[in-house]
């Protein structure tokens, strides 16, 4: 059995020891795949070699074509056709294809670096790299625009354009193995070639032509390594004496002066070695002792022998003598040399030195070797005995022509015009005087055949064989060489095309004739001569040819499946008889014992071609084969499919080969779709039918496509029914949330949106809506009762806040749970208790439950007193809360916290509460935290969230919130993340965003500040109350303590006069401690705790969004604090206080108003206070509020000025129960003096008396 073409190839290019150590290499697991192309058949392997710690890349092209396979080899060992490290890579690749493990894998690219591989710029291969809507884009460009080249040299270009007005530089650069290293900071995933690299290159190409890298390239360095040789530079004149040559973009070295000999190299550039000198006044040169190596003495001889008997007739054999000084001819004695033994070849060019290694190849051990491995005598070839006139089998013939087909065609094209070349006749001795020389030519010699008619009746058919080379043309007949491997003639050797040319001309050696009797005409006209005339000229005698005509194909297309690409292959045929690409222009069809000669209508298939290309622009045309190729993903886009074949149909083109397909055997039928939608008490049945011709899918199958995101479905036929993609976006929203396996879908009441949109874009032929009058009424989205507030709240509340609170008790009436999820600073609070103020004067009475973040009991406190005062409440937190149910039940709303929910919960679920409102409810985003799991347990009639940002960091933070609500509306949890949470945040998929946003629209009311802009005030102040924790208030009290023993024993001694610093120090440092201990100028360092800066990173994080905010703080200590929790929180910021000098702070006013990425500005509250304009910012927060609004009213002012085209919310952090709670109150009652006369520190405690000292300090 012949072994595989790959393997095959290691053991005819590769030595014993490659083969040897290429096995071992591939067994010890050293080979691994880096890249693989199925299209072009082409891999590359990384190599660990066997001896060192060293990688390699091994590059394999054209892997599937036995003739045109290729390698290459990083490795410095690469001395003959293959080595190990390749041999390995085959290995490898033979092996991974016999076990199925090639796929072609969906590929992203980074262009920062991308590698083109061309050698040149080629226009062809820029299509392939790039596409064409990429190249239309690049030539409109260059129509009108120019890169700028900024650097050209030493094969590296760097140019800069301008895109949509951004500024894009390109870097191309010749690499290592003459491919093209692209960077660009473009962002194109799909292609290799993004449009800025495509537009320079096309540039380049049009400016300077393909081979324009060259022309930069310095080649000084390797001239000079060449003139080193014979002693020169090109420091040198060297006019007459060389000049360069230019070959595949080399230099090489012709030398005209023939009396210039090589000179000695040095071996390995030894340092020179200075011979003693006495020392002198001047200085002298030193003399330089180099080690001197002999040039090339002698010359090899190639010997073509024509005394050899059998097959192939020849042996090459080799001479070795010294030449002529002109380097044309042999003098002197001349030997014939065993290369079969070690031969010295010091005195041998370098080029005989490579000559050797490959004639080697061609000597009979090395040809047996190869014969033993693939013959059906495998491994006793060596020993079997040959008598010198047996004939060798066919078979045998055949793999000694394959063998040394591409070994003399290397011979011949590196010795062309090699005058050491020679021939020895049939029956001549080995004599130097009998040696002929032999002229090897590149150009290859090409069959034309002549068929002739015979002569009156029972005569013979002749054909004849001619040759042709270049203009010239002789009889078969007349090479001069017994061997059908090569055509000699005049002492000119051409060799054949390949070897099914040898095997062809070999038929009519000797005399280049072949007689068919008149009876075998019809037998070897169809069977020998039909298939001749598509390779090669056939002229017919004119008797034999019955019409010449031009004639119409008739068309069929062919599909293949070839990796992930789906192949089409057109077949035109004439008189039926098929054609190929590569076949001539002219058909022979056979009529009887006569031939029709019928020219191709290349005009009509290249028609057809360019028809089939126009069906989509992501074709890859193979001129090769005449196959178009599309991606397979590709294929199902845009119902593309379907558009395919009805073009096809328009066109009558039969295509053929769908049954043949695996991964891309689709159906031709659309699907048709009949869905019965009713409505039950709670649920909606969907009972559905869809057919594919003759063929029924089931949901499940449905289901299972979409899971796996495939769009087509299997059917039972074993066809693949496509999910066209107007389809997919009308009905897999339907699909995902319904559950249901055979023909019936069950969908819950919440998603009454799902079934809305059917409705309205609707096909009778398709959908039958048939729904109970409730849910028909709830599909008039828009018309929500409107109810009146109170009228107190009437004159408070804004028309957005009305319709939040229309819409809260819209919720109520269809028994669904919702998010009022405004911006921060929209009033979510006030709408929240102007319908449980409505709930309760309806009712009679209201059992509420509000779970909010400690920081903000307080605010809810003072938001029921100033809003909804006949609302009772209570606050259920704290050591002393109560444990006892009925004290929970006396009142309407009890405010609580997170952490007292997750505390209290066997006490709190033995109440029905009306309703349960968990304010900034992403606290529960984590379906398995202890408070998500408690706040689930809670018994309410209706359930609310309020959340200025319901989805913080991805997509599954929703689904806890909305589980609490509506408990089963997203599914499982697995469910979700599957369908949702994954595709949307892992992949961006956008059709899983758009259903999920049409699942959650109903149950979501979001007015953002920019909405609702019209009906805010320009600025609005609130007041952000903090709940100290343990650690902090202890310290609080016992400095509280301790300075008002100290303060009222000094009022008592010395009046309250006397005691004004010892007043400031106290209230200072109580502010402070409100900030946090840890700011305290005390020998004695607290730790940090702060509710405070706690408050901060959650408004900042969790509040603001992409909103900009200021932070004021009078103690740079707190800003340094803020500082530390802003860069541990990964959120930018700019900074400034009294010490930054005034270019450092424009920098930052600067860079704060024109950076999205800066969202924070840290300002000390005196540095601040005037002299700034910060309008990219709509948040304020003064962290530290104190007695005199006016300084923070500056504060705020820097951000509420002319050119503010936002709203303003600023926010006074104020620690309940402590100093600032009470400077608040005091405020209240010396509002006049505070605003008339009170100036700074001093004049504030000078206004103070003992009852407001004993009240501050209390």
């Amino acid at each position: 059995m012949a072994l595989p073409h790959l393997v095959k190839y290691v053991y005819t290019h590769g030595t014993d020891e490659v083969i040897r150590r290429g096995k071992k290499i591939h067994a010890i697991g050293f080979v691994e795949l880096v890249e693989y192309d199925d299209l072009f058949g082409s891999a590359v392997f990384r190599v660990k070699d066997d001896s060192y710690a060293t990688y390699y890349k091994v590059y394999i092209q054209k892997f599937k074509d036995p003739k045109a396979t290729s390698l290459r080899c990083a490795c410095p060992y690469n001395l003959g056709d293959i080595c190990r490290h390749e041999a390995a890579a085959m290995f490898q690749l033979q092996d991974m294809i016999d076990r199925g493990h090639l796929q072609a894998e969906e590929i992203k690219y980074d262009q920062r670096h991308t590698v083109a591989k061309m050698k040149a710029i080629e226009l062809k291969t820029l299509r392939l790299l790039s596409s064409p809507e990429l190249f239309i884009e690049a030539e409109a460009y260059l129509r009108t625009n120019k890169a700028i080249i900024d650097f050209a040299e030493n094969e590296m270009v760097k140019a800069s354009l301008k895109l949509e007005g951004k500024e894009y530089k390109v870097i191309l650069r010749k690499n290592e193995e003459r491919n093209f290293d692209t960077s660009c900071d473009y962002e194109d995933e799909e292609h290799l070639l993004c449009l800025p690299k495509l537009i320079v290159f096309l540039q380049l190409l049009n400016a300077h032509g393909a081979h324009y890298f060259d022309t930069i390239r310095n080649w000084d360095k390797e001239k000079n390594k060449l003139l080193e040789a014979y002693g020169y530079s090109l420091k040198d004149d060297l006019k007459g004496k060389f000049e360069f040559a230019y070959k595949d973009a080399k230099p090489f070295l012709r030398v005209l002066d023939a009396s210039i000999k090589r000179v000695a190299q040095v071996a390995s550039a030894p340092k020179p070695v200075l011979l003693p000198q006495k020392e002198k006044e001047t200085t002298e040169t030193p003399e330089v002792m180099e080690e001197i190596i002999p040039s090339p003495s002698h010359r090899l001889g190639v010997v073509f022998n024509f005394n050899k008997k059998n097959y192939p007739q020849f042996t090459v054999d080799v001479v070795i003598g010294e030449p002529n000084e002109a380097n044309e001819a042999f003098t002197g004695i001349v030997e014939k040399l065993d290369i079969s033994r070690y031969v010295n070849t010091d005195n041998l060019p370098e080029g005989d030195q490579d000559l050797l290694t490959l004639l080697r190849k061609l000597q009979e051990s090395e040809i047996n070797k190869y014969i033993s491995r693939n013959s059906p005598f495998s491994g006793i070839w060596e020993n079997i005995i040959h008598a010198e006139e047996d004939d060798l089998p066919d078979e045998t013939k055949a793999l000694m022509a394959e063998y040394l087909l591409p070994k003399l065609k290397k011979i011949f094209t590196e010795s062309v015009g090699n005058p050491f070349v020679f021939l020895l006749p049939d029956k001549k001795p080995f004599k130097t005087n009998n040696l002929q020389q032999l002229q090897l030519q590149a150009e290859e010699a090409r069959p034309h055949f002549i068929i002739k008619a015979p002569v009156g009746n029972g005569g013979h058919y002749m054909m004849q064989c001619r040759v042709k080379v270049g203009p010239l043309e002789f009889n078969l007949g007349d090479n001069e060489a017994a061997s059908p491997l090569f055509f000699l003639y005049n002492n000119q050797a051409h060799l054949w095309k390949d070897n099914d040319v040898i095997h062809l001309v070999e038929k009519f050696l000797p005399t280049g004739k072949m007689s068919v009797p008149a009876d075998e005409w019809g037998k070897i006209l169809n069977g020998f001569i039909m298939p001749l005339a598509k390779d090669h000229k056939v002229d017919f005698d004119k008797s034999l040819v019955q019409e010449i005509k031009d004639g119409n194909p008739e068309v069929k297309l062919f599909l293949l499946e070839k990796g992930d690409f789906l192949v089409f292959q057109p077949s035109f045929s004439y008189k039926g008889y098929e054609t190929r690409t590569r076949d001539r222009d002219e058909m022979i069809v056979p009529q009887g014992e006569k031939v029709l000669v019928v020219h191709r209508n290349r005009e009509k298939e290249n028609e057809f071609i360019q028809k089939l290309q126009n069906l989509h622009s992501s074709f890859v045309f193979n001129e090769d084969t005449g196959t178009l190729a599309l991606k397979g993903t590709d294929v199902l886009k845009n119902n593309w499919f379907f558009l395919f074949v009805d073009a096809m149909k328009e066109m009558k083109t039969p295509v053929f080969g769908f049954e043949a397909l695996k991964n891309f055997r689709f159906n031709t039928a659309k699907p048709q779709t009949k869905i019965f939608i009713s409505s039950n008490t709670d649920w909606f049945d969907a009972k559905v039918d869809i057919l594919f011709g003759d063929q029924k899918v089931t949901v499940a199958e449905v289901k299972r496509a979409l899971a796996n995101k495939q769009q087509f479905v299997q059917l039972n036929d074993g066809t693949l029914g496509i999910l066209p993609e107007e389809w997919l976006k009308k009905y897999s929203l339907l699909f995902r949330v319904g559950e249901g396996k055979t023909d019936t879908l069950k969908l819950s009441r919440y998603h009454l949106s799902v079934v809305d949109e059917l409705y309205e874009t609707r096909d009778e032929e398709e959908l039958i809506v048939q729904l109970e009058e409730k849910y028909e009424n709830l599909r008039q989205f828009n018309q929500i009762k409107e109810i009146e507030p109170s009228y107190h709240l009437k004159m408070i509340l804004r028309p957005y806040q009305v319709a939040g609170y229309q819409w809260l008790n819209y919720l109520r009436d269809i028994k669904w749970g919702g998010i009022l999820a405004d911006d921060m600073g929209l009033g979510k609070t006030v709408q929240a208790l102007s319908f449980m103020e409505y709930f309760k004067k309806e009712n009679g009475k209201l059992k509420a439950l509000v779970v909010c973040p400690t920081t903000l009991i307080y605010n809810w406190e003072n938001e029921i007193k100033k809003f909804t005062p006949e609302i009772t409440y209570k606050i259920h937190h704290g050591g002393t809360r109560t444990r006892v149910r009925e004290e929970l039940t006396d009142h309407d709303v009890t405010i609580t916290t997170y952490g007292t929910l997750r505390s209290d919960i066997k006490l709190l679920m033995t109440i029905d509460f009306d309703y349960v409102l968990l304010d900034e409810s992403q606290a529960i985003k984590n379906p398995s935290s202890k408070v998500t799991k408690a706040a689930c347990l809670l018994n309410a009639k209706n359930r609310l969230c309020m959340s200025g940002t319901p989805l913080q960091n991805n997509t599954f933070d929703i689904f806890a919130q909305m589980n609490f609500l509506n408990p089963g509306m997203l599914g499982t949890m697995e469910f979700f993340r599957q369908e949702f949470a994954i595709p949307i945040d892992k992949f961006g998929e956008k059709d899983r965003k758009e259903h999920l946003k049409k699942i959650l629209y109903p149950f979501i009311l979001r007015r953002t500040k920019e909405q609702v802009a019209k009906d805010l005030p320009e600025k609005q102040e609130m007041i952000l109350f903090c709940e100290m924790e343990d650690e902090q208030r202890n310290i609080y009290d016992a400095y509280r303590n301790d300075f008002r023993n100290q303060i009222l024993g000094t009022i008592e001694t010395q009046g309250i006069q006397k005691s004004q610093l010892t007043i400031l120090q106290g209230l200072m440092k109580l502010r402070q401690i409100c900030d946090s201990p840890a700011i305290l100028n005390e020998q004695e360092k607290f730790e940090n705790h702060s509710i405070k800066l706690d408050e901060l990173a959650r408004e900042i994080t969790e509040n603001i969004g992409d909103h900009k905010a200021l932070i004021f703080s009078q103690f740079l200590g707190m800003l340094a604090l803020i500082k530390a929790k802003l860069d541990e929180l990964g959120v930018k910021y700019e900074y400034f206080d009294g010490s930054t000098t005034a270019p450092d702070r424009q920098k930052a006013i600067e860079s704060f108003q024109n950076n999205d990425e800066i969202r924070v500005f840290l300002i000390s509250l005196k540095a601040g206070g005037v002299g700034l304009n910060l309008t990219a910012a709509d948040y304020v927060y003064i962290v530290d509020p104190w007695w005199n609004p006016a300084v923070e009213q500056q504060a705020i002012d820097r951000t509420h000025r002319i050119g503010q085209t936002k709203n303003i919310f600023a926010y006074r952090m104020i620690c309940k129960d402590t100093i600032e709670d009470k400077i608040l109150l005091l405020q209240e009652k010396k509002r006049a003096l505070a605003k008339d006369i009170i100036s700074d520190d001093a004049s504030f405690v000078k206004a103070l008396t003992r009852e407001d000292v004993e009240y501050l300090f209390s």
